[in-house]
């Protein structure tokens, strides 16, 4: 099993906000109206749609958060957005991926991955799953990696990438939030700590190969980019917690000074197997 660890500087991410507020509240639209399969509340959209468990919204202001979910990531691994052993078919052409906004060779498919992929079988040489933990239930997980390996290759390669939020660097009040985030996800089915065990979902694929390959990045926390990203994963807990926004903001600034003093960190857990080559023999062959 091989591992790798990275302790690295606080990261230093700049990611565009949305110009402004227009560009993703909706103040026309009252609370709990549904639209096409959404519910907006306080002027965000949220999925409404059965099955569906992601507790965020779902719009222009959610994309810039997941956009800053992935610059810290990649900042965090040093730029390598998979560990996959992928250089041999690479080199092949036919496959390559230019990491800039939308390159000609790559289009983009909405689904619902509980509806299962829209794909045949052995499809793709490469598939990778990342920070999905919020959108799958505990009970779903098993069905999910079926069939992402399902779509894959045989001697194609399948990762996952998920943080651990469970964190015992945390201070206090991190904690307390940390404590009403878990609740608040556990009454919706889904494991918060999933990240560092959802290796085991590979270990019950008879298709795999035995090997499991892991990686993990160990990076401090405590600047305001990552504290940012923390404000927006959390934009509906002061419902929960029976607070106001601003009693929650002001929360988020003791949480950004805790950072500092307990030297939190965030751990990254990196999780790949490959597909088994299927070498069916001949009846009359031995």
């Amino acid at each position: 099993m091989n591992q790798s660890t990275n302790q690295s500087q606080k990261p230093q991410i700049q990611t565009r906000r949305p110009i402004s507020n227009y560009e993703y509240l909706d103040p026309t639209r009252e609370d709990d109206s549904i639209v096409d399969g959404f519910r907006y509340k306080s002027g965000r959209r949220y999925h409404f749609l059965d099955g569906v468990k992601y507790p965020l919204p779902c719009d222009t202001e959610e994309t810039y958060r997941l956009k800053l979910n992935y610059s810290i990531s990649r900042y965090c691994w040093k730029g390598n957005i998979f560990y996959s052993p992928l250089e041999n078919e690479l080199a092949k052409g036919g496959m390559r991926v230019l990491d800039d906004q939308q390159p000609s060779n790559v289009g983009f498919l909405q689904c619902n991955i509980h509806d299962g992929l829209p794909f045949p079988d052995d499809t793709f040489d490469f598939v990778f799953m990342s920070h999905m933990f919020t959108s799958i239930t505990e009970s779903q997980w098993q069905n999910v990696v079926d069939d992402l390996v399902r779509v894959a290759k045989p001697g194609g390669w399948i990762e996952l990438m998920e943080s651990d939020y469970i964190n015992p660097t945390f201070g206090p009040v991190n904690r307390e939030i940390q404590n009403q985030d878990t609740m608040l996800l556990i009454s919706r089915g889904i494991n918060m700590n999933i990240g560092p065990s959802v290796y085991k979902y590979f270990e019950n694929i008879d298709e795999l190969e035995d090997e499991i390959f892991t990686g993990q990045t160990v990076t401090p926390l405590g600047n305001g980019t990552v504290g940012e990203l923390a404000s927006h994963f959390a934009v509906r807990l002061h419902e929960y917690m029976g607070i106001s926004t601003q009693e929650l903001e002001e929360k988020f600034k003791i949480c950004q000074k805790e950072m500092e003093e307990y030297n939190t960190v965030l751990n990254i857990h990196r999780f790949y197997v490959q597909k088994k080559i299927c070498t069916e023999k001949s009846e009359d062959s031995w």
